[in-house]
């Protein structure tokens, strides 16, 4: 009883001494957003020049395409009869749950490829897995390309970026030989693996023994991409031509602003790289999240005013990842799939 009343009071002091602090925390944010350039913000979009922005965006969508064909690719250890437009359709609806749900929403499009095609879901966890390493590999690449170009002497770096400067060479090492450690070991053992670790499972009931044998062999057939040279010879196209789509894109997109319209290729290159890395890894003091690392890019490295920096940044998100969005909830429509069925999926697949 008096542990209650005690908490009880603890919970009071907490109410009152927030409810003190709200209108200090409320002016201070008043202060900060007031003394923005809304107005700035605002021309940016008037300023739009629609002839690039418009292919930027349909370049994004067509880079759909090359991931479900890449997606097929890995489906041939599986199945022999993958229908390419079901796994585009379910790659659209996939990236949608992304936008809508974040990372977790990763776990419906294996489980709507997996469903469609009638496979199981381990197989498909492991072709996302391995979808994911190649996309990684790139955006290293990429990256290590942004980080050998660019030159920061004379630059007002903020405390972020000069983070990602003075570790992304410890940091793309680490990742690539992960990557490739884990692509070398799904190519020579992949279903020895399994066996391995369905043998050091004896100790549980035969049934359980079997079940988890399953999904191991299932996720083991799910790799056996990485050990057939054809296979890999397109996926590795596929990788190559889905960043080319996307750095494409960039381009076009970059190009229809005033303020970024004079960038060359390569900078743009360091623009992809520097930002398709921090949507990867989280950054001390900004995590992940594309349209800050956007507009720390822009501001810091490319000397964009504020203001257009983070509208720029924006729009780049939004033409890039919110476009999906009708074409997904279009398609899970026609599928039968509302809101709740689609969240549904993502929370119980979620660990």
């Amino acid at each position: 009883m008096l542990e209650s009343l005690s908490l009880s009071k603890y919970r009071r002091w907490i109410l009152g001494g927030a409810l003190l602090l709200l209108p200090l925390l409320l002016w201070f944010s008043w202060q900060r957003l007031a003394a923005f350039d809304w107005a700035a913000l605002a021309q940016v979009y008037n300023q739009i020049d629609w002839r690039w922005m418009a292919p930027g965006a349909a370049i994004v969508v067509a880079s759909y395409l090359i991931r479900a064909l890449r997606w097929q690719v890995m489906l041939r250890p599986v199945t022999a009869h993958s229908s390419l437009w079901r796994i585009l359709n379910n790659t659209f609806i996939g990236f949608t749950a992304i936008v809508l749900f974040g990372r977790p929403g990763e776990l419906v499009r294996p489980y709507l490829i997996a469903r469609s095609e009638k496979v199981s879901l381990p197989s498909q966890m492991a072709a996302w897995l391995l979808e994911r390493i190649y996309d990684l590999l790139a955006v290293l690449i990429l990256f290590g390309i942004g980080l050998a170009y660019f030159d920061p002497a004379g630059r007002p770096i903020g405390p972020a970026l000069q983070w990602v400067l003075q570790t992304g060479g410890f940091l793309i090492t680490l990742l690539s030989a992960a990557c490739l450690i884990i692509l070398g070991a799904a190519a020579l053992g992949g279903d020895t693996l399994a066996n391995r670790l369905r043998d050091s499972l004896a100790f549980l009931p035969p049934s359980a023994q079997a079940k988890i044998g399953h999904v191991l062999t299932s996720f083991a057939t799910g790799l056996a991409s990485c050990s057939r040279p054809a296979d890999i010879a397109l996926i590795v196209l596929y990788t190559i031509l889905e960043w080319a789509a996307i750095l494409g894109a960039s381009i076009c997109i970059l190009r229809a602003f005033p303020q970024t319209q004079s960038l060359s290729e390569l900078d743009v290159v360091v623009y992809l790289g520097f930002v398709a890395f921090g949507g990867i890894v989280q950054i001390p003091g900004i995590g992940g999240g594309t349209q800050i690392v956007g507009f720390l890019v822009l501001s810091q490295l490319f000397a964009v005013n504020a203001a257009p920096a983070m509208g720029i940044a924006i729009a780049c998100w939004i033409a890039t990842w919110i476009v999906i969005i009708p074409f997904g909830l279009l398609l899970a429509a026609r599928q039968g799939l509302s809101w709740g069925a689609l969240k549904k999926i993502e929370s119980e697949l979620a660990p």
